[in-house]
């Protein structure tokens, strides 16, 4: 049963209670009221409150577990109570991946790597049960069981719900995998056959899961479940199946301010809501520093504008006491999305482009796969109108004009025929690199509809795009980089747009130049872009993993070529935005309005690039008289928001024209 309420309340607070024991005033000045307090002044309206965190410690009377030594009385159940009082409903945390009481209590639940050594026992937080050990039985069910006894809460949070790594040698896994597979777990199968390994940690996870999931629905069929990764994408059907909402943690100290709204796009088209967790910190879970309200404003509008649930991560001081100061920041943050979440809950995406991409299942984005992220990067900063979906799991593409296909997609025959069925039909497709390639046949799977052959591999490690003059918009007229391997193919049926040319040489003892990478050299004959008419449709293609590069490289002219295709051959854009390419742009819908939102995004610079992870955001500043093309004969009004100032335009043959006097952080054109 999936509660709608969780879509409604999108002014989250994860409130992270890592704590050990040696403190010596460890929870001594924990009070309920004041601690909802300050979520009630701070517009918050979901708190998660831990039941037991990493170090093993309950944080409510149990007689089960290893209650915190510092805690008098009931820190979930008074929390839990002061929270429903005030109208907040409260996600109940459970650490099920680390527990250092209980494998310090019971060695043999230890998890235990490929060396023979416990997974732990380094004096850090990182003391990881094996989920197919005792522990399960003899802690967890027991304790879940006594927390839903106890207590009515509105949703569940279990974190870290996998083996690490996805193997475990500790006897009850060799126990259960022999079992089960009739094989011995040993290091020398896993090196031989990871997969089998993998899937076997994988499965003990997904079935932990459904366990707790069916006992917890057995007792309160309304409380909701998650644990943490779930609807993430790429994650197991059999993961997402025990999770009434999603959870995937967004820390832009990982590498890109980018990470909310491309989450945001992905999960928006999902059945069930998911958080984007970004954190306070400026850098990582515990770090008790603070974001300033500017840049909290700026992801948190990021996330709202593109669809998404707001859930921010902070930390309870070692004393059980919230800091003020974080809720005034908190609460600035808040008080800018509520009012603007009136324009913004319920609404759906309007469909245009989509990306088909695959994605790892790391955690953060910049460990993820660089070509979805950089095909990502490529569409916000041009202000294209784009959701993003995984591989062979993307819906019915007839209300899409454009479909884009990253370098490492993986799509099945079936999707293949979707695709090829789409733009015969019309639509448009670009498609980059190995697209389609079937490794094993030495094929483009979608070679009649790229009008291009696969041919070899190149021996460089990089190579250049010929100029095309109507391509290269406002970059030099000059052949222009590309460092990663270009394919070799040959136009079938598809009009080559621009030629590989090789670099000079390989930079070897007696080939060396001044930069690690040598001039242009000879030009090839196999096309870097072509262009070809399959049915009423085009499609694109880019014999080279641009996408991925762009994000590796932050190479401005990639970007701008793939604009300049889009923009020759994309005919039908829903809107145009005349604005830097800091600013992210995304069309929204409810049943009678649209909803175009501009958000606006500046950093600080950059430090040192290997020893800092943080660019932070101290001040935005607005951006003026930015021109906005809506190409939507039927609009009789614009309404700028939240500030329902009407906006005058002028009739254009398809649309309309206005100008945004000034966008700071996040505001809103609703078309009528």
């Amino acid at each position: 049963m999936r509660q709608e309420w969780f879509k409604e309340h999108i002014r989250q607070v994860h409130v992270d209670f890592h704590m050990p024991e040696f403190p010596t005033d460890a929870i001594n000045e924990f009070d309920a009221k004041s601690f909802v307090a300050e979520f009630v002044r701070a517009d918050v309206n979901v708190i998660g409150v831990f039941t037991k965190c990493h170090f093993g410690n309950a944080y409510y009377p149990t007689k089960v577990g290893h209650k915190h030594s510092g805690l008098e009385g009931d820190f979930f159940g008074e929390v839990l109570q002061e929270a429903h009082r005030s109208g907040i409903k409260v996600i109940a945390y459970y650490s099920l991946g680390t527990d250092a009481y209980a494998v310090q209590q019971n060695p043999d639940w230890y998890q235990i790597n490929e060396d023979g050594q416990v997974r732990g026992s380094a004096g850090t937080v990182w003391e990881l049960p094996c989920l197919n050990s005792p522990y399960r039985e003899e802690l967890v069910i027991p304790q879940v069981l006594e927390i839903m006894n106890s207590y009515d809460m509105d949703g569940w949070l279990f974190d870290i719900p996998y083996i690490d790594g996805h193997r475990c040698f500790c006897p009850y896994c060799k126990k259960k995998f022999k079992e089960e597979n009739g094989l011995e777990l040993t290091v020398e199968l896993y090196r031989d056959n990871p997969k089998i390994v993998h899937d076997f940690a994988r499965n003990s996870a997904e079935r932990c899961m459904q366990e707790l999931y069916d006992l917890i629905k057995s007792i309160r069929p309304h409380v909701m479940v998650n644990c943490n990764g779930a609807w993430k994408m790429g994650e197991s059907d059999a993961i997402n199946a025990t999770s009434d909402y999603g959870l995937w943690e967004s820390q832009p100290a990982s590498g890109s301010y980018l990470c909310h709204s491309i989450k945001a796009r992905y999960t928006r088209n999902l059945d069930v809501p998911v958080q984007i967790m970004t954190v306070r910190f400026t850098e990582d879970w515990g770090m008790m520093s603070c974001k300033t309200p500017e840049q909290l404003k700026y992801e948190f509008a990021s996330i709202l504008a593109n669809g998404g649930i707001i859930n921010i991560g902070d930390q309870v001081l070692p004393n059980g006491r919230l800091q003020s100061g974080v809720y005034d920041v908190i609460g600035e943050a808040f008080h800018f999305v509520k009012e603007r979440e009136t324009f913004c809950i319920g609404t759906r995406s309007v469909p245009h482009i989509a990306v088909i991409s695959n994605n790892t299942s790391s955690w953060y984005w910049d460990s993820g796969d660089a070509a979805m992220l950089g095909a990502s990067k490529v569409l916000i900063e041009g202000h294209h109108q784009y959701d993003m979906f995984y591989n062979d799991a993307f819906p019915d593409l007839s209300a899409y004009r454009v479909v884009i296909l990253p370098e490492t997609v993986s799509l099945s025959d079936e999707s293949l025929s979707r695709i090829r069925a789409f733009v015969k039909a019309g639509g448009v497709l670009l498609a980059a690199g190995e697209a389609s390639l079937n490794r094993t046949s030495k094929r483009f799977e979608l070679a009649d509809v790229l009008g291009v052959d696969y041919l070899d591999r190149s021996p460089y490690e990089f190579g250049y795009f010929t100029e095309n003059e109507s391509l290269w918009k406002g970059i030099t007229a000059i052949p222009q980089l590309l460092e990663a391997p270009f394919l070799k193919v040959r136009a079938s049926t598809a009009q080559p747009l621009s030629w590989i040319q090789w670099p000079l040489t390989v930079p070897a003892p007696n080939r060396a130049f001044r930069y690690r990478i040598p001039p242009a050299g000879n030009v090839s004959a196999f096309p870097s872009i072509s262009v070809n008419d399959y049915g009423q449709g085009k499609a694109i293609y880019i014999a080279a993993p641009v996408f991925s590069t762009y994000w590796n490289t932050n190479h401005y002219w990639i970007r701008s070529i793939v604009d300049a295709l889009l923009d020759k051959y994309d005919l039908s854009k829903p809107f145009r935005v005349d604005a830097p390419t800091h600013m992210e742009a995304n069309l929204m819908r409810s049943d009678d309005t649209t909803y175009l939102h501009l958000i606006n995004f500046q950093n600080n610079h950059t430090g040192s690039r290997s020893a800092s992870s943080y660019d932070p955001i101290e001040r935005i500043w607005p951006i003026h008289d930015i021109v906005v093309q809506y190409f939507d004969d039927s609009v009789q009004e614009a309404t700028l928001l939240p500030e329902n100032v009407s906006l005058p335009f002028r009739r254009l043959e398809h649309g309309i024209e206005l100008i945004v006097p000034s966008v700071h952080i996040h505001s809103t054109i609703a078309f009528k």
